[in-house]
């Protein structure tokens, strides 16, 4: 009786390593191809290249940079960040603090000697800055760049560049110009009309489509009566806006179909939550409030383990026979 439960234990390991052993995480995003489809979005841990080669060993497909200007900018006063604990959100108002194009290089070529798949977040005020920042990056082998459209143009009086489908549309094009890396247009959902700017960067030649930035948020301490956040006004990330991120994954996705590669982020706390973006139409997925913690590793090999249990409880061999999901 002994040897006949071992035996059974032994097969059901054996069943398990054998179906494991032909899944497929790899994720394709267009012409790219990645080792799973979990990213480290831009702003967290993404300042110096040992952060970003840590999370990046600890099983993410790619890392992403901090938005990444034309030269040094501080930031907004602090304080610039605050935990929104009730709801596993943030608010931020942290301005785009980076060391300039220019200097982060150093910090990209290290990622690319030790062979990290690199994509690099760019911004800037106007076309010209835009065009700057990829034209003094372009040189690397990076594997794309993911253009942070959600940026104040002092050109419009202070409008979001992301909420004028003509910008966004000129932003791209000059861009597509200047170079042949793969462009992902990274969209804000403070908008009456996403896919009117999905459409433009698409016509405009960006690659894919990344949804969703922050929503425009305010917290106000009761006893003080002011604002918690130095620069008063910020942008909500977290668990709280990723109903709003699925719904626009799963509208783009309805527009585009698989033409259009997506990528989801915002709001991913648990594992559930990366199935339902890819689910929405998602390709890939973004995660960053989620990861900054003590031990970022351990989320991610979470991550990875959840998206293996779901795959092996619906027989799915790869990540591509999940995207798209709820549409059929």
């Amino acid at each position: 009786m002994k040897s006949y439960i071992k035996y059974l234990k032994f097969s059901k390991a054996f069943q398990v390593t054998f179906n494991l052993s032909n899944m497929s995480l790899e994720a394709r995003v267009g012409t790219l191809k990645l080792r799973n489809p979990l990213l480290l979005a831009s702003g967290i841990l993404g300042t110096t290249y040992s952060t970003l080669q840590r999370v990046y060993e600890a099983g993410l497909g790619a890392v992403i940079t901090k938005s990444i200007g034309p030269r040094s900018r501080s930031g907004n006063p602090n304080p610039s960040v605050f935990a929104l604990k009730d709801i596993k959100s943030v608010i931020n108002s942290v301005g785009l603090a980076n060391p300039g194009y220019s200097v982060f290089r150093e910090d990209i070529g290290i990622l690319i000697e030790n062979k990290i798949p690199t994509i690099v977040s760019v911004f800037g005020e106007n076309q010209e800055e835009y065009v700057e920042v990829v034209k003094g990056l372009q040189d690397l082998p990076i594997l794309a760049f993911e253009v942070n459209l959600s940026c104040p143009n002092t050109e419009k009086g202070g409008t979001q560049i992301g909420t004028d489908p003509v910008a966004v549309k000129e932003i791209i094009s000059a861009l597509r110009k200047e170079t042949e890396i793969p462009l992902w247009a990274k969209l804000t959902p403070n908008v009456s009309d996403i896919l009117e700017i999905a459409d433009a960067a698409i016509k405009g030649g960006s690659d894919a489509i990344v949804a969703i930035n922050t929503l425009k948020a305010m917290v106000i301490d009761i006893q003080t009566k002011m604002p918690v956040l130095g620069f008063k006004r910020g942008g909500l990330s977290g668990a709280a806006i990723k109903p709003i991120g699925v719904r626009y994954v799963y509208d783009l996705y309805e527009h585009f179909g698989e033409k259009i590669p997506i990528i989801g982020v915002g709001g991913i706390t648990r594992g559930e939550d990366i199935i339902e973006y890819l689910l929405a139409g998602a390709t890939a997925v973004e995660m960053g409030t989620s990861l900054g913690v003590a031990y970022p590793e351990n989320m991610i090999r979470f991550f990875q383990m959840k998206i293996k249990k779901y795959m092996k409880e619906h027989a799915y061999t790869s990540i591509q026979e999940i995207t798209g999901g709820a549409h059929k």
